[in-house]
């Protein structure tokens, strides 16, 4: 297995909320736009992870139905391991993201609208009341 390195220099922290005191003026229905894209994002990332975990539990049920040996799927599993691993990883990513763009907006004259909150299927809800979207300080 070949493993390799990227630098993302300018990437910010994880879980790091911008700090500006600035107020920002934002477009209504550009706020409407990322709060969309940020729930599409959100619910495509969670689709991903639970497709993967599948595919998972899919792997070992086949091989254990077929009567293979342990080895024979082990490559498999791993990747697929690894590839649900990454996009558990991409998932807490978007959580950050989510926080950023919820402190830009409390920053700037949309604080008060209400864009609903990502991975919930309502249409209405603070992107701020979500429990995983909440800072752990």
């Amino acid at each position: 297995m070949t493993a390799f390195a990227v630098s993302i220099p300018n990437r910010p922290i994880p879980g790091a909320v911008a700090t500006e005191t600035i107020m920002q003026t934002i477009e209504k229905t550009a706020g409407q736009v990322i709060a969309g894209d940020t729930r599409a994002s959100v619910e495509a990332v969670d689709q991903a992870v639970a497709s993967l975990a599948t595919l998972c539990a899919s792997i070992i049920e086949v091989s254990t139905a077929s009567n293979m040996p342990v080895g024979t799927a082990q490559a498999a599993l791993a990747n697929a391991g690894a590839s649900l691993n990454s996009m558990i990883a991409s998932r807490a990513d978007i959580a950050a993201a989510t926080r950023e763009l919820t402190a830009i907006q409390r920053k700037s004259n949309l604080e008060k609208m209400d864009f609903g909150c990502p991975g919930d299927r309502r249409t209405s809800g603070s992107l701020t009341d979500h429990p995983v979207l909440q800072s752990s300080e």
